[in-house]
């Protein structure tokens, strides 16, 4: 998910001014699965901040973070989070490059050495000042003061990181251009970041495909029960049926829509349980403009 210009219009409806980031409501922390060797834990933004989350994979004598937050208030919450376990954070991984998973950690995490795909690494190289730049003038405090970049590449592969076995995947041609999927067989998590939602409106650029494809492919890998989203809780298999089912029904109603106002009237009353309905407000006025729409 990207943040844009309209995301002032989402602070406003919860009334959140910009300049105020001691009124926004809290995050939630839980624990998701553990063994005798690994802990996970997830933090959430609220539903009505995105529902952004970062993982903590807590092993015996370090810790493991997987994506900051858009907004550092909730960077700092899962700073209190972190700090409450009592041992040191060894790596931070970006998943991908769409700021709303790396933009707030830079103040709540300063020094922590951050890992991500080469591609992602690049991109926030090259883009990544000046997103700060920008939400900073938006937001205010609400934003970090400051961006902690990747400095060390992770490549695809299997690796034991405190007697735990990793998988790093690279993704392609999803919710974003390229993302890092990280699994641990041992415990049958798959943590696939923003291929998966739960609950909150799916961020829709254009085409569908290489989404629904990414999506399938979880489905086929039986050994992991345990799906951990970027946007939503965690769940199982159901939750990629989920996914798919809405993506299907987004691309049935771009067909069948005359103009966005229309897709995002039929979209909201087939899921109104859903969170997250500024992302179709930016994704229509930023993205998905097809050809016979009228607006």
């Amino acid at each position: 998910m990207k943040s844009f210009n309209s995301t002032v219009i989402l602070l406003t409806a919860i009334g959140i001014k910009a300049s105020d980031a001691q009124s926004i409501p809290s995050g939630k922390l839980w624990t998701v699965v553990q063994n005798d060797k690994v802990k996970v834990h997830t933090y959430m933004s609220p539903a009505a901040m995105f529902a952004n989350t970062s993982h903590i994979i807590e092993l015996e004598n370090e810790i493991i973070i997987v994506d900051g937050q858009f907004f550092a208030p909730y960077a700092l919450e899962l700073k209190r989070a972190t700090d409450s376990i009592g041992k040191p954070i060894s790596r931070f991984y970006i998943s991908h490059d769409h700021p709303d998973h790396y933009i707030g950690f830079g103040d709540a995490f300063p020094s922590v050495k951050v890992y991500a795909l080469e591609e992602t690494k690049e991109s926030i190289e090259k883009d990544g000042q000046g997103v700060l730049l920008q939400r900073q003038a938006q937001f205010g405090p609400m934003i970090a003061s400051k961006l902690n970049k990747p400095s060390v590449i992770q490549n695809p592969g299997e690796e034991i990181i405190g007697n735990v076995k990793f998988i790093f995947e690279k993704s392609t041609n999803h919710e974003s251009a390229v993302s890092l999927i990280i699994k641990l067989p041992e415990i049958g998590i798959y943590i696939a970041q923003d291929i998966v939602y739960n609950k909150i409106h799916l961020f829709v650029e254009g085409n569908t495909k290489g989404w629904q494809e990414a999506l399938n492919k979880i489905v086929k890998e039986s050994e992991y029960k345990t799906i951990l989203s970027g946007h939503g809780k965690e769940g199982g298999k159901e939750l990629l049926k989920d996914n798919l089912d809405y993506l299907d029904f987004v691309e049935k109603t771009i067909t069948q829509s005359k103009n966005k106002d229309e897709f995002k009237s039929i979209i909201l009353k087939k899921y109104p349980e859903y969170g997250g309905e500024q992302l179709i407000d930016i994704y229509l006025n930023f993205y998905l403009k097809p050809h016979h729409w009228s607006n």
